[in-house]
């Protein structure tokens, strides 16, 4: 395939018409036009669904749209390594990050990092769900839990840790729990797992022993941030990750409790794919973020 031709459909796809692409490629509209044309007649599939307005990519220009886009970002890697660019990393880098997590953490590291490198500009999906790196073209992602891919390299950034907590006019009206038994007598707020419709369980470890409890409340969500505005609304006590609650802890609109018993650890780790580890972009960023969190 002509890589002029790619390059006119996916700045088509990512313009949403053939001007705006034009102006993109520095490259008239009727050339990008023509360009499109010649792709489609070579694959013999129809890319994008025209009107006078605009256009919307067909179910095979979807899928052509993620190839193209990987084979662009992927030309434009080996350009960068090939030249004296390490000193000075540019070019446009696709990152896929955790919703809360995300917001909390990454997003203000991102806003430093661009500060520091302004010629990197940064894509950023935010994004529960589980994304193929690879085929979709993501540069970077940071993920939280175990997600074993020999595709990936992956570096440590820290970890989470389950804490448990209510908001201080909960507990002008509530004891202290002093042990996780105390939560029996507890309007606990219950998460219900998205993937499995069940109530997830809380865990704590105390002399090496496992202390499991089912929590039992009035209240049970299938969202985190829904169970975080139900805590500071004083509903209960809830279980979850730290980072989670930090800013409402910080603002003193939560309280943390049981924090002398061990709870449950998952990794934070920031990944690329093998074929990254030559791009100064991606270089520079997981550096940046390894730092930071370190």
């Amino acid at each position: 395939m002509d890589l002029g031709a790619i390059a006119a459909f996916v700045a088509a796809a990512e313009g949403g018409n053939f001007t705006v692409a034009a102006a993109e490629l520095g490259i008239s509209a009727s050339g990008v036009s023509k360009a499109v044309s010649r792709l489609e007649n070579e694959l013999h599939v129809r890319l994008f669904n025209r009107t006078t307005r605009s256009l919307s990519l067909t179910a095979d220009g979807t899928a052509l749209y993620q190839r193209c886009k990987q084979i662009l970002n992927d030309l434009d890697d080996a350009k960068l390594a090939m030249s004296h660019a390490q000193h000075a990393p540019q070019g446009r880098l696709h990152i896929s990050i955790p919703a809360a997590f995300g917001r909390s953490r990454v997003i203000p590291v991102i806003s430093t990092f661009m500060q520091h490198y302004p010629q990197v500009k940064v894509d950023a999906s935010v994004t529960d769900r589980f994304v193929d790196v690879v085929e979709e073209g993501f540069d970077v992602i940071v993920r939280i839990g175990d997600l074993p891919d020999t595709r990936m390299v992956a570096r440590s950034l820290g970890v989470t840790r389950f804490v448990v907590a209510a908001s201080p006019h909960y507990f002008q009206q509530h004891p202290r729990p002093e042990k996780p038994e105390d939560l029996r007598n507890h309007n606990c707020v219950s998460f219900i797992s998205p993937q499995t419709k069940r109530i997830s369980e809380w865990l704590f470890f105390r002399n090496n022993q496992k202390i499991v409890h089912i929590p039992a409340g009035t209240l049970s969500l299938d969202d985190g941030e829904a169970m975080i505005d139900a805590a500071i609304s004083d509903s209960g006590v809830i279980y979850c990750q730290d980072y989670m609650i930090e800013n409402a802890v910080k603002e003193g609109k939560l309280e943390r409790v049981l924090d002398d018993f061990i709870t449950p650890e998952k990794p934070v780790v920031v990944m690329y794919p093998q074929n990254r580890h030559l791009s100064p972009k991606v270089r520079v960023f997981v550096d940046f973020m390894v730092a930071h969190f370190s």
